[in-house]
């Protein structure tokens, strides 16, 4: 089932063509990795898939059922508000009867929802929880976002650079936490052995086209190669018939 689908996308930034005519579906438990050089659209692709950004021509449609969680590559927090306020910021909803009465969630789910993120925030190296943000690094309030990211329960994570500013033992953490979570994902990343790892599906973005690839980062690149050898034969084929 697709719990996301982009057709016929295009997008363009002033006189840059990004996407051209292209399109791209995302079943249910997939991990996907996103890869292109600089500049090539990564970053706008994910916003896109969040709904933050429009396209120029094209349908992005959404599973009815399916919610999406975004960790951008540069969060903003309240400067006022403290790690961990930053952290359940939108978790804490409030809920009530059809009569327009609300009440806070259950104090045992709200004591649980507090400790999990607690310990997600310290094995990232996050420990001052009542720090306000606005005296955090970058790299810090990263990992706060990437925390809030982990602790929804939506079907569909959309992560732009997870993995920076984080360690190698982090990262080892991270990797372990996405491996076991059953949703959809679909990541932007540099760290090809992070792909290896957590993804099981490759999309390539080359000059405003979308190339799926259904492997990891290794078997990607060697049928990338495969791909190149088929499209140069065929460029090959087509030059000799015309200079015949």
């Amino acid at each position: 089932m697709n719990l996301l689908s982009i057709e016929h996308l295009s997008k363009s930034y002033s006189r840059r063509q990004l996407f051209d005519d292209t399109s791209f579906f995302l079943q249910e438990g997939e991990k996907v990795g996103i890869i292109g050089i600089n500049g090539t659209g990564k970053s706008t692709l994910l916003k896109i898939m969040a709904g933050l950004e429009e396209t120029d021509e094209g349908t992005v449609t959404k599973a009815n059922h399916a919610v999406i969680a975004y960790l951008p590559q540069h969060p903003i927090f309240d400067p006022e508000m403290t790690a961990l306020d930053c952290v359940l910021a939108g978790h804490r909803e409030l809920s009530g009867p059809e009569s327009g009465q609300t009440e806070k969630r259950d104090h045992q789910d709200e004591a649980a929802l507090v400790t999990k993120a607690k310990t997600m925030l310290t094995k990232l190296g996050v420990t001052e929880f009542d720090q306000p943000c606005g005296q955090l690094s970058g790299g810090q309030r990263k990992r706060l976002a990437l925390v809030s990211v982990l602790l929804s329960p939506a079907e569909i994570l959309l992560l732009d650079e997870p993995t920076n500013h984080l360690d190698n033992s982090m990262s080892d953490w991270l990797e372990d936490q996405l491996r076991r979570r059953k949703g959809a994902m679909i990541m932007v990343t540099h760290d090809r052995y992070f792909l290896d790892s957590v993804t099981d599906r490759i999309l390539e973005l080359d000059k405003g086209k979308i190339y799926s690839y259904d492997a990891n980062y290794s078997g990607y690149l060697e049928l990338k190669m495969q791909r190149e050898e088929m499209a140069q034969a065929s460029e090959k084929k087509a030059s000799e018939y015309f200079t015949q």
